[in-house]
């Protein structure tokens, strides 16, 4: 009959107890450093040992009994580890441990044990065991790297349930949210709860999927496009359709978030969609995301302002609606000495190259273009405005990207090194 088990869920749990641990191979070697750590006393039997152990007996951290099993090394021991290759062996030692009582756990063998150990990932501030009654370690181990890999969200989300109530959002209500400038890990803790918990996701063709996937399974998903056709839908949708879908996804009781690349209030409209909502008195809620331009000039590391180099920031849209007849932004008036930021000017480069030497600015002066910026893909390609044009036609930039003119565009004098400290950014860019 398979014993019923009992759960150790840490090795911490065993301070001060003395264990016994028969074998000394990699398995062994595991849990006795882990015993170890845990402050238990350790006696090891085996007739071969791994440096590690012998190392260990050495500097006197546990007692050592080279050679076979014999069950009066058992007379002291309140815990019992079985790690051999030697099935008959194992099945031996499991035998011995329960006539006396004594709990023991074999590895890799359940049938063997009278407690298991589950799988353990630990953060500075929580501890996860995840076990499946030991019939499918594989799958333990499994989700453990999951939950290792989402360490950091997970402390988050700890961190902000102690301080704030859960973020859901409410039924009838539409959250116009910033999704920042493409990387998942750049979302706000509301943007991520708003989007976890929403009924129907409405987005732009550049919030890529990664960000998408965050959503239930069971949203409804619609994107529209701004290049004058719908991705996926094949009709035709422009803003007006937007917002009727909006105002009748809130009318049908759902929670609806219409998520935008960037900030909603940076040339994403959604000031236009706030008004058209009001006029309907549908609920909203502007949530802030991190804009396009501050995530691609931290992406290329292209201060915005520097003390040495730039005291103002403007943000420009490169083109305009037809409504307006013509360019509204009066180049001339515009800073010379601080950072310019272009957004949506890829189509009219050559046109922006000549409204910006017609208005004074050097010829010299620094430009740095961000293509995709704070995505796998991204590029960077650098000059000065004399060569603007020619420069952005032989590296055949496309959109998403954006145009950042100014004395802080240029290289900086010290070497990136590292990219959010996880992994190394791409030189010579």
């Amino acid at each position: 009959m398979r014993p019923a088990h009992r759960y150790l869920p840490v090795f911490q749990d065993v301070l001060g107890a003395s264990v016994l641990v028969v074998g000394a191979g990699a398995v062994g070697t595991r849990k006795i450093e882990s015993l170890l750590a845990g402050g238990a006393r350790v006696t090891v039997v085996a007739k071969e040992l791994s440096p590690a152990v012998e190392e260990r007996a050495a500097r006197g951290d546990l007692t050592v009994l080279q050679g076979t099993f014999h069950p009066d090394q058992m007379e002291e021991a309140e815990l019992v580890f079985v790690a051999t290759p030697d099935r008959a062996l194992n099945h031996r030692v499991s035998a011995e441990a329960r006539s006396r009582r004594i709990p023991v756990n074999v590895a890799d063998s359940p049938e063997e044990c009278t407690f298991l150990l589950p799988a353990v990932v630990r953060g500075e501030e929580f501890t996860a065991a995840i076990s499946t009654s030991g019939r499918h370690p594989g799958a333990a181990k499994a989700l453990r790297e999951f939950l290792e890999d989402h360490r950091a969200e997970i402390s988050v989300r700890l961190e902000r349930g102690r301080r704030r109530k859960r973020i859901a959002a409410r039924p009838g209500k539409v959250y116009i949210v910033g999704a920042g400038p493409g990387d998942p890990d750049l979302l706000t803790v509301r943007a991520l709860g708003l989007l976890r918990s929403a009924d129907a996701v409405i987005h732009d063709y550049l919030v890529p999927a990664e960000i998408l996937s965050l959503a239930p399974a069971k949203a409804a998903r619609i994107r529209f496009a701004r290049r004058g056709r719908t991705a996926g839908h094949g009709a035709v949708l422009k803003q007006n359709a937007i917002h009727e879908a909006m105002v009748r996804l809130a009318r049908e009781g759902k929670s609806v978030v219409r998520l935008k690349s960037g900030d909603p209030l940076v040339f994403g409209r959604g000031g236009e969609e706030a008004e058209h909502l009001s006029r309907e008195g549908i609920p909203f809620e502007i949530v802030p995301g991190i804009t396009a331009a501050m995530g691609c000039a931290a992406a290329a590391a292209i201060p915005l302002t520097h003390r040495g180099r730039s005291s103002s920031v403007t943000f420009v849209a490169g083109h305009e609606t037809d409504e307006k007849g013509g360019s509204a932004v009066y180049w001339s008036l515009l800073p010379k000495d601080g950072t310019l930021v272009i957004y949506m000017g890829v189509g009219r480069v050559a046109a922006i190259a000549e409204e910006l030497a017609a208005a004074g600015f050097s010829p010299d002066t620094p430009f740095a273009i961000v293509e995709n910026g704070n995505r796998p893909e991204q590029r960077v390609v650098r000059g000065i405005l004399s060569g603007l044009s020619r420069i952005a036609l032989d590296s055949g930039i496309r959109s998403p990207a954006i145009l950042f003119v100014g004395r802080t565009a240029a290289s900086l004098p010290y070497e990136i090194t590292g990219e959010r400290s996880d992994e190394p950014v791409a030189q010579g860019i």
